[in-house]
């Protein structure tokens, strides 16, 4: 996420096209909370782009090791309905 702020902030003073954020998180942590100073990290750097707002997080919860993910369906679903619809 570091790098994402650091090559973006150079936009903040142009037009920029973009307008809805997206966040696509895991975490070997069963609980959804463990992004939550992800999201709150992300909506300080949305805040400085007045054009913008976070339409969207989806949390991979207990993805704890390669591939683990694969055993979330539904996530993978939504995940890939959410850039469907980008």
């Amino acid at each position: 996420m570091k790098t994402l702020l650091d090559r973006t902030n150079p936009l903040f003073p142009v037009d920029y096209a973009f307008r809805d954020i997206y966040l696509l998180a895991t975490a070997a942590d069963e609980e959804e909370s463990a992004m939550d100073g992800a999201v709150k990290g992300l909506e300080g750097w949305i805040a400085c782009f007045e054009k913008c707002h976070l339409a969207g997080v989806v949390r991979g919860v207990g993805c704890d090791g390669a591939g683990s993910i694969r055993n979330q369906p539904e996530l993978l679903k939504t995940a890939h309905d959410r850039g469907k619809a980008v």
